[in-house]
């Protein structure tokens, strides 16, 4: 997961490189979710990393931000096993206001992969289990965020925010899988469109602090 959210940061940084000059960018990653691979909610196994670019404009931020995805769930819907595995592009505008605080819009892309198992309990014979096949989806999605953003020192700052999503989700319908755990939204309730709510924990790093203004007469 080290290696996916390292290429995710290199990718998304090379995109700035044209605005060397503004001091304002910033890059960072969500800090929150790589605890989901150590609490584990709901038993389920998760490999989550994001990473994320702010490109200052005249009055707001330019927000790109890319993320990996997998998560092998605990048996759900009485007697499924799902796997999904996935990546994720955010591209949208965000303001940062008097006091921290963060409002803001982003378009969804992402692709990933479904694969899974039906499990039954067997009392004389033994469980039962059938493989699902393996099916590749798509959706593409809306989300609008709100949020707090606090210095931490010249070049570090901290930002929780929450945000709902909703998005259409492409791929093979037959066979009776729900969705269930999209990448870039999360759990979600829904079949062809879907929505969500969720938090996120960034650290963010400021490339080239502002400079400080001087008088003309030192």
């Amino acid at each position: 997961m080290k290696s996916r959210l390292l290429g995710i940061g290199l990718l998304l940084a090379s995109s700035v490189s044209f605005g060397q000059n503004r001091p304002s960018a910033l890059i960072g990653v969500d800090v929150l979710k790589p605890l989901f691979s150590v609490v584990r909610p709901g038993h389920n196994a998760y490999r989550l990393a994001e990473a994320t670019v702010k490109i200052p404009l005249r009055t707001n931020y330019l927000s790109i931000t890319g993320g990996y995805t997998s998560i092998q769930s605990d048996t759900i819907f009485r007697n499924m096993r799902l796997h999904d595995e996935g990546y994720y592009l955010k591209i949208g505008v965000e303001n940062v206001g008097p006091g921290g605080l963060v409002l803001g819009w982003h378009g969804l892309a992402a692709i990933y992969r479904q694969s899974g198992t039906y499990f039954f309990k067997g009392t004389t014979f033994g469980d039962y289990e059938s493989p699902i096949s393996n099916r590749t989806n798509a959706a593409i999605g809306v989300e609008g965020l709100l949020g707090h953003q606090m210095t931490l020192s010249s070049r570090f700052s901290l930002r929780l925010t929450g945000r709902i999503t909703t998005a259409a989700l492409f791929g093979p319908k037959d066979g009776g899988v729900p969705a269930y755990f999209v990448p870039g939204i999360g759990h979600v309730a829904g079949n062809s469109l879907v929505y969500s709510v969720g938090v996120g924990i960034h650290l963010l790093y400021q490339l080239h602090p502002r400079p400080t203004a001087t008088s003309v007469h030192d």
